[in-house]
């Protein structure tokens, strides 16, 4: 890749007295997730756990 096709990482770097500019969040980074989405996350990032079969009554 050639220096003119590299983009930095950060196009400006904030001087003294100038506030860092932070990213917009999405729509759906201001709501916290649901209890079950956090385990289906964790569940659908490690393979090989295994989900426990319901009990039969």
């Amino acid at each position: 890749m050639s220096a003119s096709q590299h983009k930095p990482v950060h196009d400006h770097a904030p001087g003294p007295g100038e506030e860092t500019p932070l990213p917009e969040l999405e729509a759906d980074e201001t709501v916290a997730p649901r209890p079950e989405e956090e385990i289906a996350d964790l569940l659908r990032a490690d393979p090989a756990t295994e989900v426990p079969e319901p009990a039969a009554d």
